[in-house]
């Protein structure tokens, strides 16, 4: 588990990182012309039986993850579908919606992404703006945009992208993530609003786009120069940051974990220091939009934070196949099922260096992975009150992936290999649910207002008055 973790696959996927050839994160195709060339049927038929096959193999409780039935009846209905020789792009749009079957934000088929780097390289643009889904599964722009005399205003409703209702391009793009909610796999979508398109509608280079309140569509090209120019400070100063909000309150963002150790060690470092010499009594702790990372970084934090011993998960399962059994099988034979209990507990930080104050862990439905490690760190050992918005994926979570290349198409799978179960022992699957709940709202996304420190704010508010 001390393993590197990558977030990366622009933002949107969540990978446990080595070198050897199985979680190689994304290699060049070995015969670059595969993307100009026709797969047969029965090799798409065969590579869906492929990726079928490497997920059973792998997954350490697919059965309690994958309703099996459905997933084996949507193995049948692509196969259907599939009727005459495709591009590597149109098998996956095909492919590709078995995703969310597997009910799993650990386990998916990725999509062609050397095809959409080519496109990009070559002068093609995806589509330009960041967007929210609501909890109803609404799309609004993120922030404000201008090009030229042209204005967009944050908070705006997408109704129709190229002739397709947002409600249809939503349903569509969430088949193609893996999740283990249709929440957190929305939540994805978003992360990746540009990219989805293109992989899954082929949308690129010009959007004809309806928004709430204009009499007419927007014409959106590729020669256009759509810029943001929503004020956020808290962005400019990069993803990983400490500051003051007022008088003994500070906040640390942590927007992933995707750092090398050494170089997040000495972030810390110098935050906690800072928080110090502020005299800050109440820390807020960022991981909304923390999609994971290296789970060295969560023990590194989770010392600063600390009054006793503690470990990050309670026990480990995993499913042995050949390229994780060990040399000469030493952890056990291909299809094993595995359960360690965790025993390297974790000792907090020097007394003068620890944070001896409130701790407030923001949390959101796209918190996941090494983050989610966090928030069941700091929850289950009472090291922090958690806001916000309860996770997209389980608190007992998936981990440690391999990767595989389909035999003919070369379309790259991952697939988790692992179970963590969190630090209380608690085996259900469920989210981590927050102290506190608080949901962000059409007019704070418009107002670009934001809630969830807004009731940190006021918790810290009425402790320090009853504390008086």
């Amino acid at each position: 588990m001390n393993k590197p973790l990558f977030f990366t696959l622009l933002s949107a996927l969540w990978l446990f990182g080595c070198h050897p050839d199985h979680l190689d994160l994304l290699p060049p195709l070995e015969d670059p012309s595969l993307m100009e060339k026709e797969l047969t049927v029965e090799q798409m038929h065969q590579d869906i039986d492929a990726f079928v096959t490497g997920v059973l193999e792998r997954h350490p409780e697919l059965d309690g993850y994958a309703d099996m039935g459905s997933l084996k009846a949507a193995v049948k209905e692509v196969k259907a579908e599939i009727t005459q020789p495709l591009l590597r792009t149109d098998f996956y749009r095909i492919a590709g919606r078995l995703n969310h079957h597997l009910n799993d934000g650990h386990s998916f088929l990725i999509w062609p992404y050397q095809e959409y780097k080519q496109l990009k390289e070559d002068g093609h643009k995806p589509f330009p703006f960041d967007v929210v889904i609501s909890q109803q599964g609404v799309i609004y722009l993120k922030y404000d945009y201008q090009s030229g005399k042209q204005k967009l205003a944050a908070g705006s409703q997408v109704l129709t992208i190229n002739g397709v209702t947002a409600s249809s391009i939503v349903n569509t793009l969430q088949q193609y993530s893996g999740g283990e909610s249709r929440r957190l796999r929305e939540q994805v979508v978003a992360k990746r609003f540009a990219l989805s398109l293109w992989a899954v509608f082929g949308f690129i280079d010009s959007f004809e786009f309806e928004l709430d309140g204009r009499s007419a569509s927007l014409a959106i090209t590729k020669d256009q120069s759509w810029q943001r120019v929503s004020a956020d400070s808290n962005e400019q100063q990069g993803e990983h940051y400490y500051k003051q909000l007022q008088a003994g309150v500070g906040l640390l963002n942590l927007a992933h974990f995707d750092i090398e150790p050494n170089e997040f060690e000495d972030f810390i470092d110098g935050a906690f220091a800072e928080i110090k010499r502020d005299e800050i009594h109440s820390l807020i702790i960022d991981i909304r939009d923390n999609p994971g990372g290296n789970t060295d970084t969560v023990t590194y934090l989770s010392r600063y934070l600390a009054d006793k011993p503690f470990r990050l998960v309670s026990s480990v399962r995993e499913k042995l196949n050949r390229d994780n059994r060990g040399w000469f099988n030493y952890k056990g034979e291909v299809g094993e099922l595995i359960t360690t209990q965790w025993q390297e507990w974790e000792t907090p930080i020097e007394t003068e260096q620890r944070f001896n104050g409130e701790v407030y862990l923001l949390v959101g439905p796209i918190t996941y992975s090494a983050a989610i490690v966090l928030a069941t760190t700091l929850k289950d050992n009472q090291f922090a009150t958690l806001v916000g918005e309860k996770t997209g994926g389980f608190a007992n979570q998936t981990a440690q992936g391999n990767l595989f290349n389909l035999p003919h198409s070369k379309l790259r799978a991952y697939v988790t290999t692992r179970t963590l179960i969190r630090p209380n022992g608690d085996i259900e699957r469920r989210s981590v649910e927050p102290h506190h709940v608080v949901n962000r709202s059409v007019d704070d996304i418009k107002k670009q207002r934001d809630a969830g420190i807004a009731r940190a704010l006021t918790l810290i508010e009425e402790k320090q008055a009853n504390d008086a």
